[in-house]
């Protein structure tokens, strides 16, 4: 398979991926927690392959710091797939989540510092931890995972497109 057409695919799966993210950041998810966790589970591969896609385009400019950013995300993802379980006295999906909002931060610092455009997808990953802490401390708590999930997944989107249009 020709490269240009796997970063294409990368990039539809970020959007994919990305767009569902946003979707289940707010609570529109009553049914099924077995379909639930399918979708999560989905959304989580199109993550993945658009993130693979989305640093291999960039792999060279992005650096040690963009290397061993992408390492530890791709590490995060594998924490956070499969049932909520706590099978090792803590909740592997918070911090698997944790794992990837930090990787994410040094992914989108490795980005701005190399210089890379467009600017919105490391603005997106790093203002996603920082409306979850910010939200946090007000009256609007509740808000603060929702808008996290969305911003993060809005990264992905961004990412994605920068993907397809290359």
């Amino acid at each position: 398979m020709q490269k240009d057409a796997l970063f294409k695919l990368a990039g539809a799966a970020a959007i994919l991926g990305g767009g569902l993210r946003i979707i289940s950041a707010f609570p529109v998810l009553d049914g099924d927690p077995i379909a639930r966790e399918w979708l999560y589970a989905g959304i989580d591969v199109l993550l993945v392959f658009g993130l693979i896609g989305i640093y291999l385009a960039r792999a060279e400019r992005l650096g040690l710091l963009g290397l061993a950013s992408f390492i530890i995300a791709m590490a995060g993802f594998s924490f956070i797939g499969g049932p909520d379980a706590d099978p090792f006295g803590f909740s592997t999906y918070a911090e698997g989540a944790a794992v990837i909002a930090i990787a994410m931060a040094g992914l989108s610092i490795a980005w701005l510092r190399a210089g890379e455009r467009p600017l919105w997808p490391p603005l997106f990953w790093l203002a996603s931890p920082a409306a979850a802490g910010v939200l946090s401390m007000t009256p609007a708590s509740g808000y603060g995972l929702m808008a996290a999930g969305a911003l993060f997944g809005a990264g992905f989107v961004a990412g994605g497109l920068t993907l397809l249009r290359r």
